[in-house]
């Protein structure tokens, strides 16, 4: 993954937040104070709610997902979140995992990352991955074979959600499920096999990254050089303009892309 400069302005921001579209290729502008909050933050001194939205709009304009990892090492957030967060992709074990399209990829970062963030405000880790992630692996197995009737299900439930949620129904399309063509799908008549999936999946992603190395076991179990980046990030000469600290991830990348059979 490349590195690149990394700034974010409260206009920016605010754009998002409207539901305004940012110029494409345009950088992130980082205000020095949210990046001060973040860095001056402990474990029992947690972030503010505006922190954590401001944390959550990043991810949004897809920022670069090592400098996410950078700001959770900051906020002194749990090696399991980092884990999550910098783990691989998972698709069903097929040849057609090359035709998920890359909005769809975009999308997991994008609400794993909300995920943590919601999971650090309630002060827990959970077990759980994404309906986008779900429905990121399940999708290549659809051009395999038809799936069993209760996995389509979980595949049709998620379908929905995750179209509407990032907007990717064509116009005139209302639902999900009418793209589909089929009646909505009681969440209780699947949530069994839902959460199964889901478990093994985020199970897998933090399996993968912990062996890549991150949240590797020093002090409070984050990645090394945190207290460099730490003090880089305090230091009074860093500006809004300035080049983010950049992580050693030589030794601590994750592969992108993993593929698994888990049904």
């Amino acid at each position: 993954m490349n590195h690149q400069k990394v700034e974010i302005n409260n206009a920016q921001l605010s754009a998002k937040s409207a539901g305004r579209k940012l110029p494409s290729g345009e950088l992130c502008l980082l205000p020095p104070n949210l990046l001060e909050q973040v860095s001056s933050t402990t474990t029992e001194n947690k972030l503010q709610a505006g922190t954590l939205q401001a944390l959550k709009l990043l991810a949004a304009i897809e920022t670069n997902r090592e400098f996410l990892a950078l700001l959770l090492e900051l906020a002194e957030f749990r090696a399991e979140h980092l884990r999550y967060l910098m783990g691989p992709l998972l698709f069903h074990r097929t040849s057609w995992a090359e035709t998920v399209p890359d909005w769809l990829k975009t999308a997991c970062i994008q609400d794993r990352f909300e995920t943590i963030i919601d999971e650090y405000e309630r002060t827990e880790v959970g077990e759980h991955a994404t309906a986008t992630e779900i429905l990121t692996y399940m999708m290549p197995a659809t051009y395999v074979a038809p799936l069993h009737h209760s996995y389509f299900a979980v595949y049709a439930w998620c379908f929905d959600k995750v179209t509407t949620k990032h907007n990717k129904l064509p116009n005139g399309v209302s639902s999900g499920y009418s793209f589909l063509d089929m009646r909505p799908v009681d969440f209780d008549s699947i949530k069994y096999d839902y959460f199964d999936i889901a478990r093994s999946i985020r199970k897998s992603v933090v399996r993968h990254a912990t062996q890549a190395g991150w949240g590797k076991a020093r002090g409070r179990e984050y990645s090394r050089d945190q207290t460099l980046r730490k003090r880089a990030a305090r230091t009074p000469s860093q500006s809004a303009s300035s080049q983010a600290p950049t992580p050693n991830t030589q030794a601590l990348n994750p592969p992108s892309e993993v593929q698994l059979k888990l049904f």
